[in-house]
Order: C-alpha cells, then sequence, then structure tokens
C-alpha cells in the first residue's frame, strides 16, 4: 500500500520518489496551506524590527520548505503532464516552461528564507529591513502564482477530478 501524505507539506518517506495521483482537491488544499503560510510571513514582515514572534519564525521556516517541494512534486511530475494531456490550448506547454521556471525561483529563495526565518527564530543578528523586504517579496510572489494558477490552469477542472501519471513512452 502506498503511502499518502495527511495534508499538503508533510511528505511520506516515498512521495518524492513515485508518481502519486490524487485528486485535485488536494491541490487545493496545499494552495489553501502556502497562502496561510504566506498570510503568517505576511504577519512577520509586519512585525519586524520591534514584536518579532520567534517560534512564529521557526514554524514558517520549518513548513516552508517541504510544502514548496510537495506542491512543486505534485505540479511537475502528475499535473502539469496531465494538464498537457487534456487541455488543446496551443499556449499551454509555454505556460507551463514559465510555471517551472518560476518554481525553480521559489524554491531557491524559500531556502534563503528559511535561513533568515531560523536565524530571526534564534534571535541572532539579521538585517530586519531586507528580511520583511525578502517576506513581502515571496509571498507576494507565491499568490500571485496560486492565483494564476487557480484562475488559468484549472479553471473549470472539478475538485473532486483524480489527477493520474501520464505514461511516459
Amino acid at each position: 500500500m502506498r503511502k499518502q501524505s495527511p495534508k499538503p507539506g508533510v511528505a511520506a518517506a516515498d512521495d518524492r520518489s513515485r508518481q502519486v495521483h490524487r485528486p485535485l482537491s488536494w491541490l487545493h488544499e496545499a494552495h489553501d496551506a502556502h497562502l496561510a503560510l504566506c498570510r503568517e510571513l505576511e504577519e512577520i514582515a509586519d512585525s519586524l524590527p520591534a514584536n518579532i514572534n520567534r517560534q512564529k519564525c521557526i514554524y514558517a521556516a520549518k513548513a516552508l520548505g517541504p510544502l514548496i517541494r510537495d506542491v512543486q512534486h505534485y505540479e511537475e511530475t502528475v499535473l502539469f503532464p496531465w494538464l498537457q494531456q487534456h487541455n488543446p490550448d496551443p499556449a499551454l506547454p509555454l505556460t507551463l516552461e514559465r510555471l517551472k521556471f518560476e518554481h525553480f525561483e521559489d524554491a531557491c529563495f524559500a531556502e534563503e528564507l528559511t535561513d533568515i526565518l531560523l536565524k530571526l527564530g534564534a534571535g541572532s543578528a539579521v538585517n530586519t529591513e531586507a528580511a520583511g523586504y525578502m517576506l513581502r517579496g515571496f509571498f507576494e510572489m507565491n499568490r500571485r502564482h496560486i492565483a494564476f494558477e487557480r484562475e488559468y490552469l484549472l479553471k473549470g477542472v472539478p475538485e473532486e477530478t483524480i489527477v493520474m501519471p501520464v505514461p511516459r513512452t
């Protein structure tokens, strides 16, 4: 029996080594979790420099990487190939390439942000102006990315749709 993550951002040990199929509602829940994390990041940015909640910084740092990795893995290995098979839009391949590039940028940005959040959580010296700028850049960019995916890629696809991996030829 294959183990599936009980919730977005909590990966079973073998999820990343396999292509898993999930109902599209999983992605909507993952997007909701991602947007909730963006709200937490915004609260952290708003608290800088004087009212930093260290526990919130540590929580956000620990949640950020796994959530980004799980969602990106699902989108790139399951959802995007499935969309290419089921969506005749000739612009779709270029759109998916752009989104994959954004995923790469987001993953790199998330690593840097995780380091800063851990430092803030530990009470280490951090340039709070730069940290606030990075936090705002990250959560705004991710909100736009999710909005685009929901409004363009997923529009009209029912949440109960089971998105199956496309067999490789």
